[in-house]
């Protein structure tokens, strides 16, 4: 009996223990998930090498400039760096003026802008920086669309006080005109009084020098191609913007701006452009029409715990404008404006965090007030359009379910002098990566 007992015991172990030892091995399906896995952790850092440190970045900006535009600032050493925004825009105009008259504005919904950002770090102090704007959807024969380069510079670290910088650059006046990112500001559109009087977004071919301190006092000096002014117009200097096509370069310009970030959530400085923008232009006696801009402009914002307030006031002066007018064949209400001058306040709240404490969503209500005139002063013997002396009111909303994502819709009620405004509701997306 026992030796039987023996036995069965025996042949119980010889059968069960293969089996445990065998529970133990790793399976063939097991070791193809291990292999799988260390082969995507190869992967992942693969592709953060061809990237550089910019795979794992936070978006912030540096220098300025719009945190995608800022991406290629945190490859560290050598590699590629791509980025972008875009934005659609509904525009539903009132039928009326408010003269009452009809205003005959066409609603439109636009795919506005896609940009893309190229850039390219050499080694650790020489990089590569650009912006490709594909503007309305569509370029072709009629259509409305364009394909330009926004800008396109090589920089050369040579110290953090100290970059220089050569190729198209973005003129560093005011605020929308280098920090354009769609989502970065509040309204569906760009503030009136930064397009008319500075006027953004302006970019210019020529060279010059970046810089920021440790105590967060930074700077921007360049020297550029000029305006033309043989396009300027009773409604501003925006069509004299050259755009670095085969600019003339009879007349440079100086341009620069002095700023201070040294408070966190808070920037504020100057900027200024001065230059000659005749461009080789005679009056009727053959005399040089200097029509010499001077631009300033003075800025803040401050972003505080869901408080945001944004604010400009900018001015120009041009001279020899009487000369220029008869160059031009302008007369009357017609004439360039020898001052013009504008300013635009934005205030906005975060309130989600009230409601719903711990989000990561941001709803902020806003309001804009801005002011600007295109001819707030002319030469004797001209006349003012009451029309270009502006006055806007904005209310709206701007959701982001992600930092680089936003919502917007807003109603701008527009007026001026001459009552002949139409006002305007819009409802927007935008995008940064």
């Amino acid at each position: 009996m026992k030796r039987s007992l023996f036995f069965s015991l025996a042949l119980l172990l010889l059968v069960t223990i293969p089996q445990l030892v065998l529970a133990q091995q790793p399976t063939k399906q097991d070791t193809l998930k291990e292999l799988m896995r260390r082969l995507d952790l190869l992967t992942e850092e693969i592709e953060k090498t061809k990237l550089g440190a910019v795979a794992n970045q936070e978006y912030e900006s540096q220098y300025g400039m719009g945190p995608a535009a800022s991406r290629i600032y945190q490859v560290e050493q050598s590699g590629v760096s791509v980025a972008g925004y875009g934005e659609m825009v509904y525009q539903n105009f009132s039928e009326d003026r408010d003269d009452g008259s009809a205003s005959g504005a066409t609603n439109q919904i636009d795919f506005l802008r896609s940009i893309v950002y190229f850039g390219y770090r050499f080694n650790e102090w020489l990089l590569f920086n650009s912006e490709i704007e594909f503007e309305h959807a569509k370029t072709a024969e009629g259509a409305e669309g364009e394909v330009a380069v926004e800008f396109g510079f090589i920089e050369a670290q040579l110290h953090p006080a100290i970059n220089f910088r050569a190729g198209m650059l973005l003129m560093p006046v005011g605020i929308v005109n280098e920090l354009h990112e769609p989502p970065t500001f509040h309204g569906s559109l760009r503030p009136e009084a930064e397009r008319r009087i500075i006027p953004s977004t302006w970019r210019a071919n020529g060279f010059g020098f970046v810089g920021a301190t440790k105590t967060g006092i930074g700077y921007k000096l360049y020297v550029t191609e000029s305006l033309d002014a043989s396009r300027f117009s009773s409604n501003g200097i925006r069509s004299g913007r050259q755009n670095g096509s085969k600019a003339i370069a009879e007349d440079l310009a100086v341009t620069g701006r002095l700023n201070y970030t040294g408070i966190p959530g808070l920037d504020f400085g100057g900027s200024f452009f001065l230059g000659n923008t005749g461009q080789a232009m005679v009056d009727s006696t053959g005399s040089d029409i200097d029509a010499s801009v001077t631009m300033f402009a003075l800025h803040f914002t401050l972003e505080r715990r869901g408080l945001e307030l944004r604010g400009l006031f900018a001015q120009s002066t041009i001279d020899d404008v009487a000369r220029l007018n008869g160059a031009l064949g302008l007369s009357g209400s017609k004439s360039i404006g020898e001052t013009q001058n504008g300013f635009y306040l934005t205030a906005a709240y975060d309130v989600l965090p009230l409601l719903m404490p711990g989000t990561t969503h941001s709803l902020a209500p806003f309001i804009q007030y801005e002011q600007f005139n295109t001819q707030d002063e002319v030469p004797t013997g001209f006349a003012k359009n009451p029309a270009r002396e502006r006055t806007n009111l904005s209310l709206g909303l701007r959701y982001k379910p992600h930092p680089n994502v936003a919502f917007k819709a807003d109603y701008i009620n527009r007026d001026n002098e001459g009552n002949t405004a139409v006002d305007q509701f819009n409802l927007a997306v935008n995008y940064l990566f």
